[in-house]
C-alpha cells in the first residue's frame, strides 16, 4: 500500500511538471519564428518530450506495469494500456526519432523541417497529459 501511495503522489507531481512544461512548449510554437525562436521551440520540445514519457512511466508503475524503462518501452506500454491511441502510434515513434536527432546533431535544414511538426507533437503530448490526469484522479 505504501508503494501505491508514493507512486500515486510521484505521478501527480510529474503530471504537474508535464503540464507546466507543455505550457512553455506551446508558447514557443510561433507562426513565423526567427531562427533563435525556432531553436528555442525545439529545445522546449526536447524537455517536454522528457516530461511526457517519464510521467507515463510513473503512471504505468502506479498501475503495476514495470515495462516502461525507456521512452520506446513506455510508449509501447502506453499503447497497450490505452494512454496512446493506435492512430497516433506512428507519430509518437516519429517524435522519438526527432528527439534523438535534435539531441545529437544540428543541421539548419533539419531544424526548419522539424519545426513544422511541433504543433502536432504538442497536441499529442497534451492528449497524453489529459489521459494520465484522468487515470490518477
Amino acid at each position: 500500500m505504501k508503494y501505491y501511495i508514493m507512486t500515486l503522489a510521484k505521478a501527480k507531481a510529474k503530471l504537474i511538471q508535464m503540464e507546466k512544461g507543455l505550457e512553455s512548449f506551446k508558447k514557443g510554437i510561433l507562426d513565423n519564428p526567427s531562427e533563435i525562436e525556432r531553436d528555442g521551440a525545439i529545445q522546449r520540445f526536447e524537455y517536454s518530450f522528457e516530461l511526457s514519457w517519464k510521467p507515463l512511466k510513473t503512471v504505468l508503475e502506479y498501475l503495476g506495469v514495470e515495462d516502461g524503462k525507456s521512452p520506446r518501452k513506455a510508449f509501447q506500454a502506453g499503447l497497450i494500456h490505452g494512454f496512446i491511441d493506435n492512430a497516433d502510434q506512428e507519430i509518437w515513434l516519429n517524435m522519438l526519432e526527432d528527439r534523438t536527432q535534435t539531441k545529437h546533431i544540428y543541421h539548419e535544414e533539419v531544424a526548419i523541417s522539424f519545426f513544422t511538426h511541433l504543433n502536432e507533437y504538442y497536441k499529442l503530448m497534451f492528449k497524453l497529459l489529459e489521459k494520465l490526469q484522468n487515470e490518477v484522479e
